[in-house]
Formats: C-alpha cells, structure tokens, sequence
C-alpha cells in the first residue's frame, strides 16, 4: 500500500505501527496538537471578554450623579423661590395596593404676579385664571425635570403656570389670595407646584 506526501512514496506493510512507529506517531499527534492551540485560543480570547464588575459598578454612579444632578435646579439663589413642578393625572383615590401617586416632574412656564386675589382675576372651572390686573413679576422656565429657581425680592407673590385652558393655579388662603408665596430676607422658599386639573381624588 503507498501513499503520496509531498512526492514521496512509502511502502507500508499491514504491522505500520512496528515499521514507521515514530512517523505514524508525529501524525496522530499533529492534529490533536492543532487542535489544543485552537481550543487554548478560544479560551484566550474569551477571557478578554469578561465583564469588570468594578468598571460597570463606576459606570452606574457616574449615571447616578448625571441623574442626580440634572433633578437640581441650573441656577443656584440666594434669596427667592425654588421648587419642582408636579403633574398628576388619572385615580388619585388612595388604596391598600396603590399607594399615592406623587406626581412626575413636567416642563412648563411658571408666572410670578404680585400677590394676587381672586376677586382681580377672571377664574374659570375654580383654576384657570385670565384677565389678570396684577403686575407680573417675572417668569420662569423649569427644566425637563420640572425644576426652576428664580430670584425676588422680599415680598409676596402668587404663582401660576401656563396651560392651554389659561394660567393655572389650585391654592387660596384664607383671604381668597391665589397661590401666595412669601419671600423673605436671605432666605429661599421651597415650593411643590402641583397640576392636577387631569386628576380625580
């Protein structure tokens, strides 16, 4: 029996392993060589692959503290108003398995007026407001996560917020003034401004 490698004939008897035992050796070996290299590479490059939980770990704070820092209002006073406004919709009924909805941060225009009173203003459905005769102060614009911050002098003032129905505002005191805030000398009042014209309680 031949067989041809590289132009070259051996003869081979029927007891190969006692005539050529080195050769026939080297070419069992050779594939399962090959075959390990191929297997030690896989493996290598895999381990490359492996997840850092210390990197991710790094990863979520610095998304954390990107998160954290874009729910802080922009611009930092020293003396005025500063707060988030909240919109609510939908059941607001309490219930053992719903606990109350706490609002989601909305982007909208905040107005500030002088204190206002109801009796200066057109109201319609109790919270949309027109024909105001105060004067405006100023307005803001709260961020995506519905906080704004806005300078003022010492003084009361009444808040409201754009909506298409009007100027919004749900609060009175006892004087039937709408939305009163008060500002006072080196200090910032914190406010929670909640829409809820959409919610049924």
């Amino acid at each position: 029996m031949c067989f041809y490698r590289m132009y070259t004939c051996i003869t081979v008897e029927l007891t190969p392993f006692l005539r050529f035992p080195e050769s026939l050796a080297m070419l069992l070996l050779l594939p399962l060589a090959l075959l390990f290299s191929s297997c030690n590479g896989t493996h290598t490059s895999s381990s490359h692959t492996k997840i850092n939980p210390d990197r991710m770990a790094q990863q979520d704070t610095q998304q954390q503290t990107a998160s954290d820092s874009a729910a802080m209002p922009q611009h930092p006073i020293e003396q005025g108003i500063a707060g988030k406004v909240l919109w609510k919709s939908g059941n607001q009924m309490p219930s053992p398995d719903a606990p109350p909805s706490k609002g989601r941060g909305v982007q909208r225009t905040v107005y500030v007026y002088q204190l206002t009173n109801a009796a200066q203003v057109t109201t319609t459905n109790g919270v949309f407001h027109t024909n105001i005769t105060t004067k405006l102060v100023t307005q803001v614009e709260t961020d995506a996560a519905g906080n704004f911050a806005v300078s003022l002098a010492p003084g009361r003032y009444s808040l409201f917020s754009q909506e298409d129905q009007g100027l919004f505002a749900n609060r009175f005191d006892g004087e039937n003034n709408i939305y009163p805030v008060e500002v006072q000398q080196g200090q910032v009042t914190a406010v929670e401004f909640v829409i809820n014209y959409k919610a049924s309680y």
